[in-house]
This record gives structure tokens, C-alpha cells and sequence, in this order.
């Protein structure tokens, strides 16, 4: 079936607008093109140029121009998977989330929308208005704001402290922080720290 205009779907507690779309009924699935909007609940909405719904995995492939609202945390990209079985976005090719503390930015990353877990790797670069962190790979919750460090990271704190380290936790809202495995901190004015286990509060 072909849908021109004003084009509404509902599907399993989901609502998808789109201005046109081809519908599958056989197969159970749709591609939507332009003005694409997914509605779930009253939390969730992701829009975008085009998307390709599979009724039978609840699978959900957002193209161009992506952004994804829930709450108080927007993620933006061009080309997004949702799986709205587990509730799990992710993008393979660059994407940004942005919360009330912070701005991750990385190659891979993966979004988990009921309990604000996301997973990010390569290139993984959060702002914080007093530091900046670099990572290959991050775990990070943006309702806690507690970034879990699992690799090689490095902690610029306001042009002043180099913080380095391959594990521990960093509460960015609370600036305190535990560094674990030889994590190293090192002050402008040459003071320089070394530990197996070292808390930090700024």
C-alpha cells in the first residue's frame, strides 16, 4: 500500500508519523520518507528523513538528520538502530548525546533508553564546562552522570590537572572520582601523583 500525506501508523504501544510511506502488509514492515517521527509513551521521540520499521523484530532503522529525545538526554546522528524489544539504540557511524552535565561524541556508541546506560567507543571524547575526557571506550549513565572508566583515559581539568588512567569511576556531577591500576595525576605546578587505588576530589 501506498500512503500519501498526513500518514499515521500504530504499532504495539508505538505511534509513527510520516508524510509518505510503503506499507508491507505480508512482511509487517514499512518504510516511512519524510518528517518521520516515533512516539513511545510519553518520554520517548526519535525523528528523522527516513525509516525502515520490521513490525515482527520491532525493529526500527532511522536515517538522516536522527535525533532521539528522552527526557532530559537528546542523541543526534545520521543513521540510527532502535530496537524497541530491549529498548537499546545505536549508531555505528558518529553520534553525539547530550545531557544536562555533559557532550559525548564517539564512532560507536550504544544507548540503552529504560535505564540510561550508554556504551561508547573509538574516539570517544566527553565535555564537561571544567574538563575534558578522551577514551577508546567509556561506559557512561545519563541520569547519574558517572562515567565508568575501562581504558586507556585522559583527563584534562581545566587546563590545569592531566589526569591519566585505565579504570575506575568519575562522578562528573560531584567532581570526585576513584582511579584504579597506576592512575596518575599530574598538577601544572609539577606535583605528580601515582597509585593503585587513588580518591579525587577536586
Amino acid at each position: 500500500q501506498i500512503l500519501k500525506g498526513d500518514v499515521r501508523f500504530r504499532h504495539d504501544g508505538a505511534l509513527l508519523f510520516c508524510d509518505s510511506a510503503s506499507f508491507y502488509e505480508k512482511a509487517n514492515s514499512l518504510d516511512a520518507f519524510s518528517n518521520v517521527r516515533i512516539i513511545q509513551g510519553d518520554t520517548l521521540f526519535v525523528y528523522g528523513d527516513f525509516l525502515y520499521y520490521d513490525g515482527n523484530l520491532k525493529l526500527a532503522r532511522m536515517r538522516q538528520n536522527v535525533r532521539l529525545d528522552n527526557r532530559k538526554t537528546t542523541l543526534t546522528t545520521d543513521s540510527l538502530d532502535f530496537d524497541r524489544n530491549t529498548n537499546l539504540a545505536y549508531y555505528r557511524y558518529g553520534g553525539k548525546i547530550v545531557d544536562p552535565e555533559n557532550t559525548l561524541t564517539s564512532a560507536w556508541g550504544e544507548y540503552n533508553t529504560s535505564n540510561n546506560d550508554a556504551l561508547f567507543q573509538k574516539n570517544v571524547n566527553l565535555v564537561n564546562k571544567n574538563f575534558v575526557m578522551n577514551s577508546d571506550t567509556l561506559h557512561y549513565n545519563t541520569k547519574t552522570a558517572i562515567a565508568n572508566i575501562v581504558g586507556q583515559t585522559h583527563i584534562l581539568y581545566q587546563d590545569e590537572t592531566n589526569i591519566y588512567s585505565t579504570r575506575g569511576w568519575y562522578n562528573t556531577g560531584a567532581e570526585q572520582m576513584m582511579l584504579l591500576d597506576r592512575s596518575k595525576v599530574i598538577h601544572k605546578d609539577g606535583k605528580e601523583l601515582m597509585g593503585d587505588t587513588i580518591y579525587y576530589n577536586k
